[in-house]
């Protein structure tokens, strides 16, 4: 009799993918079972991403409770305000807004809720609007918050989620989760449609694992394209397939709550962080251009635009599993939903919790697996739901978009809802359920549905008792409302965060800038290799001011060096202002000097060379090219600015390989995985830093560092900084051999 194979205990758990998503896992995996489990997260620094204004709901508070989390802290680090619910403007319809506000609205009775009283109320003439009955309605409305004893006030946050991602991989990090720099290259199976066995990356690494979390996006890399799971489409039913995001600088109060603004053809968000605003557009590309959805988009904002917007594309729906195998889909590549109500954040904690509730330590079991499937696809199907509500339920008819979306056929478990509600103002509760009844009744009523009855319980009432009842709510509200401070002076005295970056070196444009000197000098000059560099020098006008201002923030404490990158010394990126300038400059100026595609993306940061030689592993003991792993299409072009005067700390030195390709690629993988002595023993390489030719590359070029210049060059050919530590001293006092790297991804021509 042959016994079944007994499930393998799981002890190693591989995230692949950071951002939100892939630090919130982190984070709760390595607070409730670190002891138990070696984590490791999987993300490239390469291209940098621009953060966006994130609104949440207020379920992010167990979380929080279960990280042990500061709020204090939390807020700061993330530049995050408070929310109290959603500003719905022409949804209705044109020039018609209500407001879904969290917490509850007035008092129930157990036979019927409030809105049922209200209802009576309204037809005797005793109430007055919905809204009133809202403490977090009203004190929204009137731009007021405090934190309340006894939970008396419900709210969430708006924050960076960029920032919120860094913040929690330092949580992680510090409970033990480790970090490994590069790209994903390939997916090791078992066998052929099996389990995932390890994952290697571009620097030759290869990191094994007993369950596989995917956050890798929309693209769902493990389980979408190497495990083969489906994905389900909602488009028929959401119809937007598009969105556009951009930041920009704050010019008024932060109020406390987020806008949806409706457009013939989508909708605008608005969310405001402490020091500056996130915007952005979701649209259907069926019915508008992405050139005027990003004009009506800058049309609508207010402040500056602190980077250009690029289109996002998404379709909506949910993966047909988001458990196969030793695989977890959690955030995008799980499913999507348009951010509408604010459940991107929630989704991706919901995927956490369920996966802790869930989690196989003893081997992976198929009845684990089924039910947190149904639970997932249950969760997000309620959440559908509610948002096709949104667009289903409209007078708008000033648009074929909007005509299509109240004629559309939808889901039968939303139409029962729908029809229950206007023919008796009762609610059909649904376990599991993220939105209770107080959110449906106001988006229905909110979106126009008038019942048609409502529940005779509150007819026992005389006008006398109801107007009494009606009245003590609502004069209850409106006293606790005006003892509330305005939103920015609760911020402002409790939990103020630092402005991201001083205002040394900035315009009236509200940031740091760059300036670019109008009047630079080019020069372009040819490697041996026939690789074409672009030399200008003078390139900013106050060169001076972008040092000072380097020197503040490595004062604060914000250069720090990321650990598992190469780079042999701390970093910090470049403030979105400059950033956006540089990105205009190589479009202007570089582009077609270097034949460079059409942009792809881009990350910039100031750096430093701080490391001793002694100390470094094989990779930072080469040349090495920037932008591994990229696609056949996808080249990168590199950039750097020398910010010092003392000509001994060194340039850039440019190399070719006198190896063959495959003989160049091993080298580069024993590199990325060999230790120090190893690799030593193997290639005759001591730590050091490289700057001349050795049997395995020839020095193509030399370019000397000049003050106040600027390179740029392909990032496909080896080089290195040209780094002379005999001058130890000079690299390590302020602000030592301080630079600005760029990179800029692109298409190939």
């Amino acid at each position: 009799m042959t016994m079944p194979t007994a499930p393998k205990p799981v002890r190693r758990v591989v995230i692949a993918g950071g951002g939100t998503a892939g630090w919130m896992v982190a984070a709760g995996l390595s607070k409730c079972l670190g002891q138990q489990l070696d984590i490791c997260l999987i993300e490239s620094d390469e291209i940098g991403t621009v953060g966006v204004g994130e609104a949440t709901i207020p379920t992010l508070h167990l979380l929080h409770e279960v990280l042990d989390l500061d709020e204090k802290e939390f807020i700061q680090a993330t530049q995050a305000t408070f929310k109290l619910g959603i500003s719905f403007e022409n949804w209705r319809d044109v020039g018609q807004h209500y407001f879904h506000s969290f917490g509850r609205t007035g008092k129930g009775h157990w036979t019927a809720g409030f809105h049922h009283f209200w209802l009576e109320g309204r037809q005797r003439g005793l109430a007055s609007d919905y809204g009133d009955y809202c403490l977090e309605l009203r004190a929204a409305l009137d731009n007021r918050f405090a934190l309340l004893p006894d939970n008396g006030i419900n709210y969430a946050y708006h924050f960076d989620a960029t920032l919120y991602g860094q913040y929690l991989r330092r949580y992680s990090e510090a409970l033990g989760v480790r970090r490994f720099e590069g790209k994903i290259v390939q997916v090791q199976q078992a066998t052929a449609g099996g389990d995932i066995t390890g994952l290697l990356l571009d620097n030759g690494h290869l990191l094994e694992g007993d369950l596989f979390i995917d956050c890798t996006g929309m693209r769902g890399l493990l389980i979408g394209q190497t495990l083969g799971v489906g994905y389900e489409s909602w488009s028929q039913w959401l119809p937007c397939d598009s969105a556009l995001a951009v930041q920009t600088t704050s010019v008024g109060e932060p109020v406390p709550y987020t806008r949806s603004i409706a457009h013939p053809w989508g909708w605008q968000w608005r969310i405001p962080l402490q020091h500056r605003v996130g915007n952005g557009i979701v649209f259907s590309s069926r019915h508008v251009s992405d050139d005027e959805a990003k004009a009506a988009l800058l049309a609508n904002v207010q402040g500056d635009v602190l980077r250009d917007p690029r289109v996002i594309r998404f379709t909506p729906g949910q993966r047909e599993l988001v458990w196969q195998r030793n695989v977890v889909a959690i955030g995008l590549s799980s499913g999507f939903l348009e951010p509408l109500e604010s459940t991107s954040i929630h989704l991706i904690q919901k995927g956490l919790t369920r996966l802790v509730e869930l989690f196989p330590a003893d081997g992976i079991c198929q009845s684990d697996v089924d039910e947190y499937n149904r639970q997932a696809r249950e969760s997000i199907e309620h959440i559908r739901d509610f948002i096709i509500l949104h667009y289903h339920v409209t007078q708008r008819a000033d648009s074929e978009f909007w005509r299509q979306c109240r004629d559309m056929e939808i889901p039968a478990s939303l139409q029962h809802r729908i029809q229950l509600f206007r023919d008796s103002a009762r609610f059909a509760p649904v376990a599991g359920d993220l939105f209770a009844e107080n959110s449906w009744v106001q988006v229905m009523m909110g979106q126009g549905i008038a019942p048609r009855s409502h529940h005779p319980i509150t007819r026992q009432m005389d006008n006398a008792s109801l107007g009494d009842f009606l009245g003590s709510i609502r004069k209850e509200v409106a006293r606790t409302t005006m003892k509330l401070p305005k939103h920015h002076e609760f911020i402002s005295h409790f939990c103020p965060a630092p402005a991201p970056w001083m205002n040394t070196a900035a315009d009236t444009r509200g940031g740091p800038r760059l300036n670019i000197n109008p009047a630079a000098v080019f020069e372009t000059l040819t490697l041996d290799d026939g690789s074409r560099v672009l030399v200008v020098d003078d390139f900013v006008r106050d060169p001076d001011a972008l040092v000072a201002l380097a020197q503040v923030q490595a004062g604060a404490g914000r250069f720090k060096p990321v650990p598992g990158h190469p780079y042999p010394g701390p970093r910090l990126d470049l403030p979105e202002p400059m950033a956006g300038e540089l990105a205009e400059f190589f479009e202007a100026q570089v582009r077609g000097a270097l034949r460079a595609g059409e942009p792809l993306g881009m990350s910039s940061r100031f750096s430093r060379v701080m490391q001793d030689p002694a100390t470094l592993d094989p990779r930072q003991r080469l040349c090495h090219r920037d932008g591994s792993g990229l696609q056949a299409n996808e080249t990168i072009v590199a950039s750097v600015h020398y910010l010092f005067r003392d000509a001994r700390l060194g340039g850039t030195v440019f190399f070719r390989s006198l190896m063959s390709d495959a003989d160049t690629a091993q080298f580069l993988r024993d590199a990325g995985t060999l230790d120090g002595p190893a690799f030593t023993e193997r290639y005759g390489i001591a730590p050091g830093y490289m700057t001349a030719s050795n049997r395995y590359f020839e020095v193509i070029g030399r370019l000397p560092a000049r003050w106040n210049r600027a390179v740029f060059y392909d990032g496909g050919v080896f080089h290195t900084g040209d780094i002379q530590w005999a001058h130890r001293d000079a690299y390590l006092q302020d602000p030592g051999r301080l630079t600005v790297n760029a990179f800029f991804k692109r298409r190939r021509p």
